[in-house]
């Protein structure tokens, strides 16, 4: 179990920072994350969360699947 989630997570990393990275390499405002301090009563987050989210699918996907097969 610990080994499941020690792999979706490090493909959740993976997955995302090469989104990102990608997003960031081609100019891509759809796959960027970036913050933004706006005001003296906080600060404005800007960017995109599509990478995580696709980062999170592929997470859950790889997790499913890599327990499926030790087990």
């Amino acid at each position: 179990m610990v080994k499941t989630v020690l792999v979706a997570l490090l493909s959740f990393i993976v997955v995302s920072g090469l989104l990102i990275w990608i997003g960031y390499s081609f100019n891509l405002e759809w796959l960027m994350f970036s913050f933004y301090e706006e005001t003296a009563a906080g600060f404005e987050a800007g960017g995109s969360v599509i990478a995580f989210t696709i980062g999170l699918i592929c997470s859950y996907i790889i997790g499913t699947l890599y327990n499926k097969r030790v087990t």
